[in-house]
C-alpha cells in the first residue's frame, strides 16, 4: 500500500518546522529592534539583535526551539532505520516535488531527509545506469531516447495526466524508449544541468543496445537544465552529445520569467524602509532555483 507520509517525512517536517519557528522568531525580533530605534521612514535597517530583557527572551525561544527539534529528530533518526519507509504514492510525490521547488537549497544542505536526489526514473522507481539493470527495468530498449526533464515544483509522475502518459504515448508514437529525470528543482540551473549532463552519459554508457539517436524534451526550467547539460557536457568532453537529435522546449523561460522578476522588485521596495525591511526576507525564502528563472541562467557565470 502507498502513503502520502514517510516516517522520513515526519523527520523532515519537523526540521522545517524548526527552521521556521526560528526565522520568523529573528524576523520579529528585526521589526522589534528597528521599530524602537525609531529611525526615519527611508532610514537604514539595523541587523542588530535586541539587547537585555528583550533580547533574553528571544535567545530563549531560539535556544528552547532548538532544543526540543533536536530531541525529536534524534528520536525520529533511530526509528527510521527499525520501521523502514513504504512506497510513495502520487500525492506525496507532489508534495515534496513542491516543497523542494520553494525551498530545495535550503533543504538540500541542511541535510533534510525530504531534499531529492536526482535520478533518471521510470514508473517513478529510479534506474540503476548498468547495461544489466537497465535491461531488467526496461521491456525490449530500442536504440531512440526520450528523455523528459519536468518543471519547477514538478516530479516526473506528473507526465501523466488522467490515466494518459505524455511520454509514453510520444514515445510509442515515434518508436522512442521514454525515461524521466527526477531532480529537486530548488537548486540552481546550473548544479543540476552539470549534474544531468553527468546522468545522459552514464546512461548512454550503460544502454543495454546501440543508441541512435537522444531526444530532450524539457517543460519550463527543464528546457533550461537541458540547455545548461549540453553546456557541461561540451566542457566535460561527454560522448552523448554526438547523439543528441533535437531538444523540445515546452513553455521553457529562455529569457527569463517575469513574475520572478516581479518578486525581486517587491523585495526591493519591502526593503527601502526599516520598517518593512524584515517582510522582504519573506521573499528572499524562495530558492536559488527560483531565483534563477528571474534571467533565466544557466551557468556557475550567471
Amino acid at each position: 500500500m502507498k502513503s502520502h507520509v514517510r516516517l522520513s517525512d515526519i523527520r523532515g517536517y519537523s526540521r522545517l518546522a524548526v527552521d521556521a519557528t526560528i526565522g520568523l522568531t529573528n524576523l520579529v525580533e528585526s521589526m522589534h529592534r528597528n521599530i524602537a530605534r525609531v529611525p526615519g521612514i527611508l532610514g537604514p535597517a539595523s541587523e542588530e539583535r535586541t539587547t537585555g530583557i528583550t533580547g533574553l527572551v528571544y535567545r530563549s525561544i531560539r535556544g528552547v526551539t532548538r532544543l526540543v527539534g533536536g530531541g525529536i529528530d534524534a528520536v525520529l533518526a533511530q526509528l527510521v532505520p527499525l520501521l523502514g519507509d513504504v512506497p510513495s504514492s502520487t500525492e506525496r510525490e507532489a508534495v515534496v516535488a513542491a516543497l523542494n521547488g520553494v525551498l530545495g537549497d535550503h533543504i538540500s544542505v541542511s541535510g533534510n531527509p525530504l531534499a531529492i536526489r536526482m535520478h533518471l526514473r521510470r514508473e517513478g522507481r529510479p534506474l540503476e545506469l548498468t547495461s544489466q539493470a537497465l535491461a531488467a527495468a526496461i521491456p525490449q530498449p530500442g536504440g531512440k531516447i526520450l528523455l523528459l526533464a519536468h518543471g519547477l515544483c514538478m516530479n516526473d509522475l506528473q507526465w501523466r495526466r488522467k490515466g494518459h502518459d505524455h511520454g509514453a504515448a510520444l514515445a510509442a508514437d515515434a518508436a522512442f524508449t521514454q525515461v524521466y529525470l527526477h531532480y529537486n528543482s530548488g537548486l540552481h540551473v546550473s548544479i543540476n544541468g552539470r549534474a544531468f549532463a553527468g546522468l545522459i552519459e552514464d546512461l548512454l554508457r550503460a544502454w543495454p543496445v546501440p543508441v541512435r539517436e537522444l531526444v530532450i524534451i524539457g517543460h519550463s526550467m527543464g528546457g533550461l537544465l537541458a540547455r545548461s547539460a549540453c553546456h557541461y557536457g561540451k566542457l566535460a568532453g561527454h560522448d552523448w552529445l554526438r547523439h543528441l537529435g533535437k531538444i523540445v522546449f515546452l513553455g521553457t523561460p529562455h529569457h527569463g520569467a517575469p513574475l520572478e522578476r516581479g518578486g525581486n522588485w517587491v523585495d526591493v521596495i519591502l526593503g527601502v524602509s526599516p520598517y518593512s525591511a524584515a517582510f522582504a526576507r519573506l521573499g528572499k525564502i524562495r530558492s536559488a532555483g527560483i531565483t534563477d528563472l528571474r534571467y533565466g541562467n544557466l551557468v556557475d557565470e550567471d
